[in-house]
């Protein structure tokens, strides 16, 4: 047990303590004492063989993600992977000991610690992604003030709320897109809004407006309020989290998104079903 207390402790004082980006190229050096070549040294080297890639147009990004759970922790991943400038993270949450399964950002000693996931995250992408700044921002997304989003290049929903998911919409729309996904299970979704599209809003029946601060599962159900907690997979968390960073890069670039569609994806199956979304005219997000 003493053994194991200091491998932990080790490995906070790694995380905590982030080396400076020259001390860690001495570090990279190969066991016989060779500095690897200028091509492997770059880490966005084999994306940028992608055609057509710029990764200027990555590195200046100033992104949004609401919402440090499951589907958070992986579309942070996918963004400071890429090289991301910016991302601000929004969640008020602690970690739990249930998140482990899916979150990879999390250990044991964050939940022991009610550590807050935001903070979490931060921590470790100081560490391990340097050329991304983080902000963590503990506060819900209805204290958020109006310029976050205006200054934002892109919004990120990772929610299980429909409440939040209707702010996020409606701060957001005509100011940066809205990449919205969810999961349950084998099941998952995305939706893009990007004005002029249809919003999040523009799906809502009147029983969704009854229902309104009700929790509801990632893609739309109402969760059993006896036990209202969500099944969850990493794999499916993963699949969306993808095609959300997916829709990111291609908006980015230049390329056509999934704006004013909603994708519907079945794991069981391997299946992914498109829908469009049409707008409504009463909409009060954009009428």
């Amino acid at each position: 047990m003493e053994e194991n207390k200091g491998v932990v402790e080790k490995r906070a004082r790694i995380v905590t303590d982030a080396a400076p980006i020259a001390e860690r190229a001495d570090a990279s050096r190969k066991p016989d004492g060779k500095r690897p070549t200028e091509v492997d040294a770059d880490r966005f080297d084999r994306q940028k063989r992608v055609e057509k890639w710029d990764q200027a147009t990555i590195n200046k990004q100033n992104v949004l993600v609401i919402g440090a759970g499951a589907l958070g922790n992986e579309v942070c991943k996918l963004l400071f992977q890429l090289g991301v400038g910016k991302v601000r993270i929004v969640d008020f949450d602690t970690v739990i000991e249930a998140n482990l399964n899916r979150c990879v950002f999390f250990s044991p000693q964050d939940a022991e610690n009610n550590t807050l996931k935001a903070d979490v995250i931060a921590r470790k992408a100081l560490a391990d992604y340097p050329h991304t700044a983080v902000t963590a921002d503990a506060r819900k997304v209805e204290d958020l003030e109006e310029d976050v989003f205006c200054q934002s290049t892109a919004v990120f929903g990772c929610l299980d709320n429909l409440g939040a998911r209707l702010h996020v919409n409606a701060q957001a729309y005509g100011h940066a897109p809205v990449f919205d996904g969810g999961t349950t299970g084998f099941y998952g979704k995305l939706q893009v809004v990007s004005a002029p599209s249809a919003c999040l809003e523009c799906a809502m029946s009147e029983r969704d407006y009854q229902l309104l601060w009700k929790r509801y599962s990632c893609v739309g159900e109402m969760i059993d309020l006896i036990d209202p907690k969500a099944p969850a997979l990493a794999t499916t968390t993963s699949v969306v989290a993808a095609l959300q960073v997916n829709e990111f890069l291609k908006a980015a670039f230049g390329h056509e998104t999934l704006a004013g569609k909603y994708v519907y994806y079945d794991g069981l199956t391997h299946t992914t079903e498109t829908f469009d979304v049409p707008m409504r005219k009463k909409c009060p997000v954009h009428a």
